[in-house]
């Protein structure tokens, strides 16, 4: 064989082989996210079960004597105690024609029935909805959109939901951690192993973040062949 066209042969089967294993370093951070995204959820939703719990609870207790009050308390108790049909009732029943505050709740409640369902799809439509609610308290609507992209990010357009998390991933966001984390998951996902470093990178050193998020971080960091 010409050595020219040995040389070229070799050179060709090494870029093969580094593709192959920047493939291989972008799954397995991947499958990290895909191993710990589950706990990232079910924290996001516990935050939001406990802020709509506390704020349902001081209003109920401030206005106990309203209908809407009543409802919304009875369907909390129902969901806690695995009454899935009947929560999902009550909540709807709010929902509907509950006073602003509780409705959005229960709004954001039946999202969480349907995340324990398994119904993910039906759950993003519900916090998608809130998300895009204008009438709604600007705090919801911020962990409206948070949830939605988090029930998406296995499936939905990585670029799309990246750019959808900017608002959120500000300096001045109190959810940019979460956010800046899962543009991190959607840069991988778009094959964008450089952005992904980008942004693992400072949330991995940041003190100010949420331990369990560094930790994660610098998981994916090393899964992806850098970091501590």
């Amino acid at each position: 064989m010409v050595p020219g066209v040995f040389r070229a042969g070799v050179i060709g089967v090494a870029d093969i082989f580094q593709e192959v294993d920047e493939d291989l370093r972008r799954d397995r951070a991947t499958a990290l996210w895909r191993r710990y995204g589950v706990y990232v959820i079910g924290v996001a939703v516990v935050l939001v079960l406990a802020t709509a719990a506390w704020s349902g609870w001081q209003y109920y207790r401030t206005n106990q004597r309203l209908a809407a009050g009543d409802r919304f308390t009875q369907a909390m108790l129902q969901a806690n105690q695995g009454q899935v049909d009947e929560a999902t009732t009550g909540f709807a029943a709010v929902a509907s024609d509950g006073p602003a505050g509780y409705a959005v709740m229960a709004r954001m409640q039946g999202a969480v029935l349907k995340v324990r369902a398994g119904d993910q799809a039906g759950a993003a439509a519900i916090y998608e909805g809130v998300a895009a609610d204008a009438d709604a308290p600007e705090i919801y609507r911020r962990a409206a959109l948070l949830l939605s992209v988090m029930l998406q990010v296995d499936t939905g357009d990585p670029a799309t939901l990246s750019t959808r998390l900017d608002p959120l991933a500000a300096d001045d966001s109190p959810w940019r951690f979460s956010a800046r984390e899962l543009q991190a998951v959607l840069a991988l996902r778009a094959g964008d192993q450089a952005r992904a470093r980008a942004l693992l990178e400072p949330l991995s050193a940041d003190a100010t973040a949420p331990q369990s998020l560094r930790n994660r971080a610098g998981e994916m960091l090393r899964a992806l062949g850098g970091g501590a």
